[in-house]
């Protein structure tokens, strides 16, 4: 088999690195979103009434040329062009074709689009002092460490039915923990004596035992809490939570976690709007609604 030819190589490599900018750019016009495409100014080009915008072009010739050794010369800028001006008819083609309708990858691609399009300037804020220390102040237990747990446990078989209610009337009633479970009969889980990690609970216990337990005060008590053909019944005695770290030393995280929930909202906010505009109608077997939502 005879080797490609520069051109044709050149040509090949055109396409693919120029899809991103090219099918971003058509994607906004033939989605509808044509004054995206009209912050561009000038086009290079139009495709049945659809302007290609200079910058487009121009991206897609500065990557090609951080490639190559040589500048490009004038007859590789029109291949990268022309390539452009392909990619702009194969995706009319396909939206024409319905492929964002009938074919899921396709569909996932647009979908995928329009949600880093709907994100795409609040992905690039950054807050203020201010707005980040309120955040932070906010949510105290974002980046502190890991507490201090002193846990006890019990189970029964879940088929006690009348053992289990009288563990849980004994606990709910102010019993003391030990004595509870022993009157009801239960059985005491294995876990390690005095203040432990989080995941040293896990290794002896189990996720949900661990899960539990962090979601305990110190000196409260839940259950019963099934797993498996067991349920179990949780007592924190003692909890030590560190208070968390100083701003200053954490806030690259908290710039990435503010910036993670500011981008929620925006996107929240953009399908909202879309679905104000939208005439929505659902079949009559389709789930309903809860109340109030």
């Amino acid at each position: 088999m005879a080797e490609p030819q520069p051109a044709n190589r050149l040509a090949s490599g055109l396409l693919i690195a120029g899809a991103a900018l090219g099918l971003g750019a058509a994607m906004w016009s033939a989605l509808g979103v044509q004054e995206a495409v009209g912050r561009y100014g000038d086009a290079i080009a139009v495709v049945d009434g659809a302007p290609i915008p200079r910058s487009v072009f121009d991206s897609a010739v500065e990557g090609l040329a951080s490639a190559k050794r040589n500048p490009l010369t004038a007859a590789e800028k029109r291949q990268a062009l022309e390539r452009i001006v392909d990619e702009e008819l194969l995706l009319r083609r396909a939206l024409e074709l319905g492929l964002a309708e009938t074919d899921p990858s396709s569909r996932k691609a647009l979908v995928n689009a329009m949600l880093q399009f709907s994100i795409a300037d609040t992905a690039k804020l950054e807050p203020t002092d201010a707005e980040l220390r309120a955040f932070y102040a906010d949510r105290p237990r974002l980046i502190a460490p890991q507490p201090l747990l002193n846990v006890k446990a019990a189970a029964l078989p879940n088929t006690e039915t009348a053992r289990i209610e009288k563990l849980k009337a004994a606990l709910d009633g102010g019993q003391p923990f030990d004595a509870a479970v022993k009157a009801a009969g239960g059985e005491p889980v294995l876990l390690p004596g005095g203040p432990v990690i989080p995941s040293k609970i896990a290794e002896y216990a189990g996720a949900t035992v661990r899960d539990v337990a962090l979601s305990l005060d110190k000196g409260k008590t839940a259950g019963p809490v099934e797993i498996g053909r067991r349920v179990i019944f949780v007592y924190v005695a003692d909890r030590y939570d560190a208070p968390p770290p100083p701003l200053e030393d954490v806030r690259e995280v908290v710039v990435e976690e503010w910036r993670k929930r500011k981008t929620e909202e925006a996107f929240e906010a953009y399908v909202a709007n879309l679905r104000a505009k939208a005439r929505i109608g659902y079949a009559d077997d389709a789930p309903k609604a809860e109340e109030g939502k």
